[in-house]
């Protein structure tokens, strides 16, 4: 007995890849997809990174060597936590970039790719090139 095969179906544009390249519309979201991506990733990197070292300096502490991994510990919490709440503003920022108000999505991402290059380069840098496109889709164009 054969097996029926489905009809074709016909490719659609849809976005980035084969069928063309990214538009500046496209290209925004994408940097943002990503940046949200590595800020999980790497929040949960420096998140166990913390524990080590605060195992670490505990280990130190207690064999009387002094506590020198202290401060690389406070500095991955605090990049845990910064890349944690990059992470849950994303979404709203892949909003402001599928409704084209790339002003107010301006505005917003300075204040994370400067957050982000402090606490983790990747995802600031990420962060700003999103934010030099929406500066260029924002800006009136000269004729």
């Amino acid at each position: 007995m054969a097996v029926p095969t489905p009809p074709p179906v016909a490719p659609t544009p849809a976005g980035p890849g084969p069928s063309g390249p990214a538009t500046p519309d496209e290209s925004v979201r994408v940097l943002l997809s990503l940046a949200r991506s590595l800020a999980l990733v790497f929040a949960i990197l420096a998140g166990l990174l913390f524990l080590l070292l605060l195992a670490l300096t505990v280990l130190d502490a207690v064999l009387g060597r002094g506590a020198g991994d202290l401060i690389a510990a406070v500095y991955c919490l605090a990049s845990a936590a910064v890349l944690f709440v990059v992470w849950r503003e994303m979404p709203r920022l892949e909003q402001m970039a599928a409704a084209r108000q790339y002003r107010e999505l301006r505005d917003h991402l300075i204040v994370w790719s400067i957050l982000g290059i402090l606490f983790f380069v990747v995802v600031g840098a990420l962060l700003l090139a999103a934010w030099l496109k929406a500066e260029l889709l924002s800006s009136p164009r000269s004729s």
